[in-house]
């Protein structure tokens, strides 16, 4: 079983077909002194339509944010998307579109469809070593910016159901601060069909979060 969780990346590989593949979790991120935010349950539900594609539906985030003792709260908006998957020699390619619909709260909407793309390679250096990367970009309407998001990770089997990787990542934006993040985590596959994930990260960059924490569930049908 192979999860686009946990990380800032996703996997170079879809869902079979015939199969249809939930994932959802929840991160907590303190942003910085005073300031936190609780994201959930970042629910994605993944079908295969053949071989070498899948259809992503991703639902609404609900978002909280507390600064100062102050709390505020909304819902991110819904996405629709495609998954494809190509092989070339020993490496795995994946390229995926999607669309953000204005379906969330007034303050976490842009109002427009906003779309994004994004291509991703994974490579098995040896039996238990992995290497891969993501590179995204978003058109962010609401705050008239294209972001860049790449990061690098690196994995390792631990055994037949435990497997560990550390991976750096980037948001990059014009006119703003690029945010450097690293995280560390853990997969966990219960059974063929459940996997569970943890992971935890910190900020590289003064614009960066400073730290977060983030679980998840994963479960193939």
């Amino acid at each position: 079983m192979v999860a686009d969780r946990p990380g800032f990346g996703e996997s170079a590989n879809v869902v079979g077909a015939g199969h249809v593949q939930a994932e959802t979790g929840l991160t907590w991120t303190k942003v910085d002194s005073g300031v936190s935010a609780l994201d959930l349950p970042e629910a994605v539900v993944r079908v295969g339509l053949g071989r070498s594609v899948e259809l992503r539906v991703t639902a609404p985030d609900w978002i909280r944010t507390r600064a100062d003792r102050e709390t505020s709260s909304g819902w991110s908006d819904t996405a629709l998307g495609l998954k494809a998957h190509v092989s070339a020699g020993k490496s795995d390619f994946a390229f995926r579109g999607t669309v953000y619909l204005p379906t969330g709260s007034d303050a976490l909407t842009a109002d427009r469809a906003e779309p994004e793309v994004a291509v991703s390679w994974s490579r098995a250096l040896d039996p238990r070593w992995s290497l891969a990367a993501t590179l995204s970009v978003r058109r962010l309407r609401l705050l008239h910016q294209t972001l860049t998001s790449p990061s690098v990770s690196l994995g390792r089997a631990l055994g037949e159901h435990v497997a560990t990787f550390v991976e750096y990542g980037a948001n990059q934006a014009a006119d703003s601060p690029t945010l450097h993040k690293l995280d560390h985590g853990y997969t966990w596959l219960v059974n063929p069909h459940t996997q569970l994930d943890a992971s935890v990260g910190v900020g590289l960059s003064s614009a960066a979060p400073d730290f977060f924490l983030e679980i998840g569930y994963c479960r193939r049908f």
